[in-house]
This record gives structure tokens, C-alpha cells and sequence, in this order.
């Protein structure tokens, strides 16, 4: 199941007791939490259009890419299928004179992206060795996509609303330890407000898990303490994703806005992830033809 993969998996939840204690930990939390997520996913429509999502990424990304050579763009997801494994399998039955990895997280974490890679070499020992794309948080294209999808929103808000910026939490310990991807939430958003002069702005997480330290703001704060400055209309963007799923769908879209709505804000209207926008696909075509070269 996908929340025992997640769980179980030593670069999100580091446990001193071993694999066993990860495996034994992970089975608990996950038969905890599994009532609970089946609900929040009932909200949404009953399942999560992040694969979906994906799928149509790989197509797009595939269709531009055959315009230059003969690529084949593959989905491979971390903790469900289809799985890393799997599709080092079915590949290692096929012929490439390169593969390129190619992480769907804008921003590099211990968490995220080292954990893809982990799980690559944890399995694909018997493939050519992986050209890895480890970040495009700065990437030009994807910039604008990002702008691109906020300005699409701006017309449904009365006046100049404020933007808040909400990304994906991880651990405090893990940007201690000399994780880079705050900096690197921080730098997308810096170059996405180029465009945005004279908008009122913040940054918070979400989606902390467990009782230790994450990421602050959290976004429940922040949403106070705009409202306490006299804010009114907020324009939310998730930063760190660039897909449909629970975290968007449901943790901003239904119980976000109503604490919004419970705290007194007039607006609370959410940006869409980049999805399969024309100029996020051409910033991955980039990146993996500039890797190719």
C-alpha cells in the first residue's frame, strides 16, 4: 500500500531501529492513518489525479522530445505502482543508448529527489548508469509557467490580493543537516515575484507529519497572521508541486479554505499546478536534451 511504502522509506522517516523497526514502524502508522486518508480521498472523488497527472506529463513531454529523436518517456513513482522496480524491469528487457532520470520535483531534497535515486540504484544495478536531473528550480520556462498559472487566477480576485506561497514541509533537522531545498523553495518564489511588483507576499508549508519540528510557517499561522495585518483576499500557489493530488485537492482547496473562510477572508482562491502547461513541458524537454548533449 502506498502509505506503508511511504513510511517505510529511511530518506522521509529516519528510525534508529533498523529495517525491521522502519517496516514495523511504517505497518502501524499506515493502518492508523488508512481510515483516515480513504475519507479525505472520498472528498476529492474517491482516488488521486496525481498519476493521471503524470501520465499526461510523460505523453507531452514524449511527443516534443520525438521531435528531435527517438525517445521513449516512461512514469516511474516512488510508492505506488507503477513502481521504480517495475519499470527497471520491463526497461532492462529493452535497448537505450542513454536513460535520464528525471525527478518531477522542482526542488532538490533529501526527501524527494535523493530518495528517487536511492531506490533507483537500490534496483537498477543491471541498467547503464541513470543521467540524473537533480533540480530545475531556477529554470527559466518553468518560472514562467509558474507565473503564467498565477496570472490566470488574478482576474477572479477583487482588487490586488495578496499571493501566498505554500510548499511541501520536511523536517527542520534535515535543513540543518544541510538539506538545500528551503533555500531552494525561497529561490523560486523570488524569481517568480519579478513579475509581481507591488503584490504583498509570504511563504509557509504544509503537510507536516508527526510531532517534531517541520518547516514554519506552517500555513494555519500564516493564514492568522495575515488576517491579524488585515488581509483580505489571498491568491494561494503551491509552490513545490507540479500536480493534482491530496495536498492540493484537499489539504488547500477544502480544509484550508475553511479555515480561511472561518478566520474572515473574503477570497481564498487557488493557483493550479503547472501540470502539462506548454512552457513546463519545454523546460523538461530542455533539461533532458541539454543532459543528452
Amino acid at each position: 500500500p502506498f502509505l506503508f511504502n511511504l513510511f517505510s522509506d529511511p530518506d522521509i522517516f529516519k528510525l534508529p531501529f533498523g529495517e525491521k523497526g522502519q517496516e514495523l514502524f511504517a505497518g502501524l502508522i499506515s493502518k492508523y492513518r488508512a481510515p483516515k486518508s480513504a475519507i479525505l480521498y472520498e472528498e476529492i472523488g474517491g482516488s488521486s489525479p496525481l498519476h493521471p497527472n503524470t501520465l499526461d506529463q510523460a505523453a507531452a513531454l514524449q511527443k516534443k522530445l520525438r521531435e528531435v529523436d527517438d525517445f521513449q518517456v516512461h512514469v516511474a513513482q516512488r510508492y505506488w505502482h507503477p513502481l521504480i522496480p517495475e519499470v527497471i524491469e520491463k526497461l532492462s528487457h529493452e535497448t537505450f543508448d542513454k536513460i535520464v532520470l528525471l525527478p518531477l520535483f522542482p526542488q532538490y531534497s533529501n526527501t524527494t529527489t535523493l530518495s528517487v535515486i536511492n531506490e533507483w540504484v537500490r534496483h537498477g544495478e543491471g541498467l547503464i548508469a541513470p543521467i540524473i536531473i537533480q533540480r530545475f528550480h531556477q529554470h527559466p520556462k518553468y518560472i514562467e509557467a509558474c507565473r503564467e498559472r498565477i496570472k490566470e487566477k488574478l482576474d477572479q480576485v477583487s482588487g490586488k490580493p495578496h499571493l501566498l506561497f505554500s510548499a511541501h514541509s520536511i523536517p527542520q533537522s534535515r535543513v540543518k543537516q544541510g538539506d538545500p531545498y528551503q533555500d531552494e523553495i525561497e529561490e523560486t518564489v523570488e524569481l517568480i515575484l519579478e513579475d509581481f511588483h507591488g503584490y504583498g507576499h509570504s511563504l509557509c508549508y504544509q503537510s507536516k507529519v508527526g510531532p517534531t519540528k517541520w518547516l514554519e510557517p506552517n500555513i494555519k499561522d500564516e493564514l492568522k497572521e495575515l488576517k491579524h495585518r488585515g488581509i483580505k483576499n489571498l491568491l494561494v500557489f503551491p509552490v513545490a508541486f507540479v500536480s493534482e493530488h491530496l495536498e492540493t485537492l484537499h489539504e488547500l482547496d477544502i480544509k484550508y479554505r475553511k479555515v480561511a473562510e472561518e478566520l474572515g477572508f473574503n477570497q481564498f482562491i487557488r493557483v493550479n499546478t503547472v501540470q502539462t502547461h506548454p512552457l513546463f513541458i519545454d523546460c523538461l524537454k530542455e533539461l533532458v536534451l541539454e543532459n543528452c548533449q
